[in-house]
């Protein structure tokens, strides 16, 4: 009888603490109420992401949403999408913003990048992984990650010094007299 009032003794402080977690997280942070903030919070913890550190939140949560999204060659919906299509999305929800539809176009209206630490949230990463031509588009996020959809993996967040991309990776633009709106 003594081992099962430690037991729920137990649970009990476990669900409170999990309660209290959760209370302290949303009010740092405005979750939204379709998602989970604890699972939010744990998925960018394990991509090396502080949601608490960013201006933006709601950058994070519609890549949260769109994650594992199939690629899709020309596609812009949740059946498919592809580098251009996310990219596009992710600027007209989160900032407001009409961009080109093409990775090419959209680093012609972008001031280029040159030094590596000037990059900040919500500037676009662009690779020439094809025919020496800027073929593939990003949006970096922090820490060296950025948010894009690839054709192996869909909709996912990568390392821009893993190899693949270091190897390919072309510069950061950031939209010519753009402002990125913040939560704060």
């Amino acid at each position: 009888m003594r081992f099962k009032k430690i037991t729920l003794l137990v649970a009990i402080s476990v669900v409170c603490f999990c309660a209290i977690a959760q209370d302290a997280l949303s009010v740092s942070l405005p979750f939204p109420s379709d998602l989970d903030s604890l699972k939010v919070d744990s998925f960018f913890q394990k991509h090396s992401i502080d949601l608490a550190a960013s201006p933006n939140p709601e950058l994070y949560f519609e890549v949260y949403r769109w994650y594992r999204t199939c690629y899709r060659y020309g596609g812009s919906g949740e059946k498919g999408i592809d580098c251009s299509g996310f990219t596009n999305m992710l600027y007209e929800k989160v900032y407001g913003q009409k961009i080109p539809r093409a990775s090419y176009l959209i680093y012609d209206v972008c001031q280029p990048l040159d030094k590596k630490d000037e990059k900040r949230e919500g500037d676009f990463v662009f690779f020439k992984i094809r025919k020496k031509r800027i073929s593939h588009v990003g949006v970096y996020l922090q820490n060296n990650k950025f948010a894009h959809a690839s054709t192996q993996a869909g909709v996912i967040i990568s390392d821009l010094n893993e190899a693949y991309y270091k190897k390919y990776f072309f510069k950061a633009g950031r939209l010519k007299d753009f402002s990125p709106k913040t939560t704060e």
